[in-house]
């Protein structure tokens, strides 16, 4: 397999969009406060430690399925030749997993 660099057509500029809300607290710190029971013993030890570090990379981590999205800046083929597509049935769940 050979490694090459993806070449784009135009140069894409990224820049950050993430801010500080009004109130001082972020989603993500929200979040986490929904997640995780302030009654555990080790989660008040590292909640300060976590709550920095999600913090930081708060504008990478999604809090909602609206934050997932998709790009159209890049874009893959799988080259199979001349072979003809292949149909598999979805795979099974087990019953204790679906509601998940």
């Amino acid at each position: 397999m050979r490694q090459s660099s993806i070449p784009f057509t135009k140069p894409i500029a990224v820049a950050p969009v993430g801010t500080k809300p009004a109130n001082g607290r972020s989603q993500i710190l929200v979040a986490m406060e929904q997640m995780l029971p302030k009654e555990q013993e080790a989660g008040r030890k590292y909640r300060p430690t976590l709550s920095a570090i999600l913090e930081q990379f708060s504008d990478v981590l999604a809090t909602s399925d609206e934050d997932l999205g998709r790009t159209s800046v890049i874009r893959h083929a799988i080259h199979t030749g001349d072979a003809k597509p292949v149909r598999c049935s979805p795979r099974r769940i087990a019953y204790h997993q679906r509601a998940q």
